[in-house]
Formats: structure tokens, sequence, C-alpha cells
């Protein structure tokens, strides 16, 4: 598996460890915009903001983004970036996770994404979604040893 910093677009390309950075989480259930005051090994996040859509919803019988889930989903990746921008924040990264990545539309919705919020979305692979959540838990708990899952809505 390759190392996050060998991944461009997730936050390694910093310049000033310090800076605010934004990560928008598109996820099976939730849409999620996190701020972070800097980039530091443990960083505390400035802004926390989850909003439920459902986008995932029926994927397993339809094989197909929920289409209310869709619009709700538009609407609130815009407005959070009109939140980053308001925020001052110019570095972020907006990632998508297993509905996405395993629904037949995904790349139609990543597409319209870019087309109508300007927000450039990277589709995690499950290897990198399993990874990142990961280093997640050892940047909050360094001396964590055990087993863990992601809980995720799609991605257990």
């Amino acid at each position: 598996m390759r190392k996050t910093a060998e991944r461009p677009g997730l936050a390694e390309e910093a310049t000033d460890p310090l800076e605010r950075y934004g990560v928008i989480d598109i996820g099976s259930n939730s849409i999620r915009l996190v701020v972070f005051e800097g980039l530091l090994r443990a960083p505390l996040p400035m802004f926390n903001e989850r909003i439920l859509c459902g986008l995932g919803r029926n994927l397993h019988d339809t094989g197909r983004l929920d289409p209310e889930g869709i619009e709700g989903a538009l609407l609130n990746v815009e407005r959070f970036g009109v939140l980053l921008r308001a925020m001052g924040v110019t570095r972020f990264d907006a990632i998508a996770t297993a509905a996405v990545r395993d629904a037949e539309d995904g790349a139609k919705f990543v597409a319209e994404v870019e087309r109508r919020c300007g927000i450039r979305v990277r589709v995690l692979s499950g290897a990198e979604e399993a990874e990142l959540a990961a280093l997640g838990v050892l940047s909050g708990a360094p001396g964590a040893d055990g087993v863990g899952g992601d809980l995720g809505g799609g991605s257990l």
C-alpha cells in the first residue's frame, strides 16, 4: 500500500503547517465539512458540520445514488464551498467514499459536483479509505494498539 504522502491532493503539499486546511467528506449517509487551524500532528478542528443527505439510500437495491440524496449533497457541497471561502480556507480536499465509489452513477455525481460547485472530488478506494481511517485514529491516539473498524454508512 502506498503511503499517504505519495498520493497527491491529500494534504501533503502543505507549505505552511499553520495554514487553515479543510476536508469535505462525502459519505453514504452524510456529508461533513471539517476545517483545521493548521496541519499539525494532532490538529484540532475549528469548524465541524455534518449534514445527513442519504446519498447511499437504497443503493444496494438500485445500484444508483438516491435522487433526493444527490440534490441534498449538491446543495450542501456548494454551501460548504461558500463556508470555506468565508473562513479563508484555500487548501482543502473533497473526498467521497463507498456510496459514490460503488454506485453506477457515482462518476456522473462527481462530474456534477465539479460542474455545479467548482469543487474536484477524489473518490477513495476501499484500501485508501481504510488507511486514512487508521491514520486518523493514530493521530489522536499515537500509541493505539488493536483492531478498529470504520462504522461509516457503506464502508464496513
